[in-house]
């Protein structure tokens, strides 16, 4: 704060320069215009009608008898004689000829010194006879310019001047350093809770996240240590969630490779027979399958997870996508037995573009309609339906993505749930990673959508399941 202060101090003194020389002409310039009206009233119109100057001599010694500055004045006719005073008294630039008595004041050069100048001009009435009217004398009047101006040098102003910044600017010599001082004592004082603070952050463990104390710290700082202590509290959770993540996937994968060395150990007996061998090849070939897919899913979840700030997003048209999906999907579907179609609108309808990554969101649909078939049983008595949509709101414009089918649905108490890593919803007996839902939650974080789970026909048996994609009016 010392460098603002010293930056500041030389400003103060040309103000305070400015202020002291408006405060100093006051009072001489005041004088000064005295002395104008006063030669001006000794301007006289003689009876043969000449316009005469009479200075007594105790006036002009009175006028010129100041010590500190040079008195200079001037009179002159209308014609530009003079009538008295100095001869080389500048003129003034503008030659306006004012209303008897009214003094201006400028600032001008006499003799190469710097002079403060009042001047004004005096309009004098001398009467003469007049053309008789019935029997009586008119009087005619003659109208005489005269030009009066008194000129004075500035020394008495400076002195003054210059008195007023001495009495003004050396208390600040000591009020300067004192302030300073006052300052940096406080500074020192406020900033010794941080300082502390400072230090206990700096021995903390690494593992360690609790809260910072907050009645430790001044009152100012005190939303700060707030805002810290909930990133802590939020880094928290996210590593909780890393750590609890990467412990079932752990988990996830340890199943299938430990039936891959099971099987394997099982292949390589030499009592095992030809059809044990192909049973065991049937397990490895299942459990790398199912590997391979957890493995694959927690890639999607990782790319979905950075996928809002690491890739580039563009017009993407939904229907276009869809269906490229349920092409792919239509195989896996037929060989369950399922009914896989769409209805909605076509690819040129308008309001069918998401602005946002087609990578991330084929992979968000892909995942609603292999959820979709991984869970729609099939039977002779009851065929597998699922049908996928693209809906356009008439009143908002939204973009809808719906998947729909007639499985066993899933509860109301587990719909929340169900959008957790690897949790997969009870009673289903159906294999799976349980990441297809996450990795649909996430996608549709990154594109500013919300995802809904309905029952697909209430009220009956078994009531299915309708997942809902909704996107907001603007990324549409």
């Amino acid at each position: 704060m010392l460098t603002p202060l010293l930056l500041l101090w030389p400003v103060s003194l040309a103000l305070t320069w400015l202020v002291a020389q408006g405060l100093a002409d006051k009072p001489f310039d005041r004088a000064l215009i005295y002395n104008a009206q006063a030669l001006a009233q000794l301007v006289k119109v003689a009876p043969d009608h000449t316009v005469q100057f009479n200075l007594p001599q105790p006036a002009s010694e009175l006028l010129r008898a100041d010590e500190s500055d040079t008195v200079y004045f001037q009179v002159l006719g209308a014609k530009g004689e003079l009538l008295g005073g100095d001869r080389d008294l500048p003129q003034p630039e503008d030659e306006e000829k004012t209303n008897s008595y009214e003094v201006k004041l400028r600032d001008d050069e006499m003799r190469g010194l710097e002079v403060r100048v009042a001047s004004t001009w005096v309009r004098l009435e001398a009467p003469s006879p007049g053309v008789p009217e019935r029997g009586k004398t008119a009087m005619q009047t003659d109208s005489h310019l005269v030009f009066v101006q008194v000129a004075e040098t500035r020394q008495k102003r400076s002195v003054l001047a210059a008195e007023i910044i001495k009495g003004v600017m050396l208390p600040q010599f000591a009020i300067l350093p004192l302030a300073v001082l006052l300052v940096w004592l406080a500074l020192v004082r406020g900033i010794k809770p941080l300082s502390q603070l400072e230090e206990r952050i700096r021995a903390r463990k690494p593992d360690d996240l609790s809260p910072l104390d907050e009645k430790a710290v001044p009152l100012e700082v005190a939303p700060l240590v707030s805002s810290v202590n909930d990133l802590l509290n939020r880094l928290k959770d996210s590593l909780a969630t890393q750590k609890r993540f990467l412990a079932d996937a752990a988990h996830q994968l340890k199943t299938p490779l430990a039936g891959l060395r099971m099987q394997a150990d099982l292949a390589q007996r030499k009592d095992a027979g030809e059809e044990e061998l192909k049973h065991s090849l049937k397990q490895i070939e299942r459990a790398s399958v199912q590997a391979t897919h957890t493995v694959n899913q927690l890639l999607s979840l990782a790319r979905a997870d950075g996928g809002g700030t690491h890739l580039s997003r563009q017009p993407s048209n939904m229907v276009e996508l869809l269906s490229d999906v349920l092409l792919e999907s239509l195989p896996r579907a037929m060989d369950k037995g399922l009914d896989l179609g769409y209805e909605g609108v076509d690819a040129a309808s308008p309001y069918v573009n998401v602005l946002g990554n087609p990578v991330l969101l084929k992979e968000m649909v892909r995942n609603l309609v292999d959820n979709a078939i991984h869970y729609t049983p099939a039977s002779p008595e009851r065929a597998g339906v699922i049908t996928a949509r693209i809906l356009v709101d008439p009143y908002s414009h939204a973009l809808v993505v719906q998947v729909e089918d007639n499985g066993p649905g899933i509860p109301v108490a587990e719909r929340e749930r169900v959008f957790e890593p690897f949790y997969r919803a009870l009673g289903t007996n159906v294999d799976g990673s349980g990441l297809g839902l996450p990795i649909v939650m996430e996608i549709a974080k990154q594109h500013g959508a919300t995802v809904s789970i309905d029952a697909a026909h209430a009220g009956q048996t078994p009531s299915g399941a309708c997942f809902t994609v909704r996107f907001a009016r603007g990324n549409s």
